[in-house]
């Protein structure tokens, strides 16, 4: 059995991600059963949908994880919900940025559902000592046109486990990072906010490992009572 995670490249002008760094560290693990592919994936509009429903297709997941940063957020965020729509505030690697509100696939339903039990999840981390909510709404980027690719491949693909986004704040040497670039005599813009929430990458990486182990425990059990 083989668990699918996926994690955004570096976007937005800075020079690293989370989710592309927690990768590496998961990469061929293995929880009760299920062994972990991860793979980065481009910052383009034109190429995620593709690129995540060829992942799909390829592997056969029992389930799959997607990982990307949310500019400021302070707690882990469990997405549950990825509208139909473009509306990039910030243009891909690229330089593409759909703000018009166009679909992402216009013959798509309005809107998919994460087909994870966030709630459950969040539990789960919360009792692990990490900040988590459930999440609504996965904004209007390309962390939306992932989920809402993957909800749909997964059931395109004749496949019935679950898929979800995890949204993660800034690591701290980030958030350091814009303090020590901070313009010499100070914003131009004085309330433009520079200390940031963060969240240091070994936690970050611990609240992976959870959501891996309890998605892999879960598909194990379920696979044993379909092979009984």
């Amino acid at each position: 059995m083989i668990g699918l995670v996926t994690g955004s490249q570096p976007f937005a002008g800075l020079p690293d991600n989370p989710a592309e760094h927690l990768l590496p560290e998961v990469e061929g693990a293995s929880f009760h059963g299920v062994t972990i592919r991860s793979v980065a994936t481009p910052v383009s509009v034109e190429t995620v949908p593709e690129t995540i429903a060829g992942l799909i297709a390829e592997h056969r997941p029992v389930f799959h994880v997607a990982l990307g940063l949310a500019l400021g957020t302070p707690v882990l965020r469990l997405e549950t919900t990825a509208i139909n729509r473009l509306d990039f505030a910030v243009a891909d690697n690229f330089g593409q940025r759909p703000a018009d509100g166009r679909p992402i696939d216009p013959d798509g339903p309005p809107a998919r559902m994460a087909t994870w039990d966030a709630r459950a999840l969040v539990a789960g981390l919360r009792a692990d000592g990490l900040p988590a909510v459930v999440s609504h709404h996965a904004g209007t980027h390309l962390c939306n046109v992932t989920l809402y690719t993957s909800a749909g491949a997964m059931v395109a693909t004749g496949l019935p486990g679950p898929c979800g986004f995890l949204h993660l704040p800034y690591l701290p040497e980030q958030v350091a990072r814009f303090q020590m670039q901070a313009p010499a005599r100070g914003d131009l813009a004085p309330l433009t906010e520079r200390s940031l929430p963060s969240m240091c990458f070994a936690l970050q990486l611990r609240a992976l490992r959870h959501v891996l182990d309890t998605l892999s425990r879960t598909a194990s059990q379920t696979q044993g009572g379909r092979t009984a």
